[in-house]
């Protein structure tokens, strides 16, 4: 269920990015696209370092940095067809 969590939250965080950017600009490079997944997947890892060195009875998960990573393209991929389908 975890890892459910983390790919959601992650997917629709970089949803919700692709939308506001294409919405101010127009369009969305792959190059942008590339940006917000780097970014949330070392995010996620940052989150992972600081759960394990400084909070109390929490420990680092490579398994969650996956998911974190694996969410964040998945929302690349659902702005994709939201796009190809209703933002024409």
């Amino acid at each position: 269920m975890d890892k459910i969590v983390h790919f959601g939250l992650f997917g629709c965080t970089v949803l919700l990015l692709c939308l506001g950017y294409y919405r101010r600009h127009g369009f969305i490079s792959k190059l942008t696209f590339t940006f917000f997944a780097i970014s949330a997947a070392f995010y996620g890892l940052a989150i992972e370092y600081i759960q394990k060195y400084f909070a109390i009875q929490r420990s680092f998960d490579m398994a969650d940095v996956a998911a974190d990573t694996i969410g964040a393209i998945a929302g690349i991929l659902a702005f994709k067809l939201i796009r190809k389908w209703w933002l024409r």
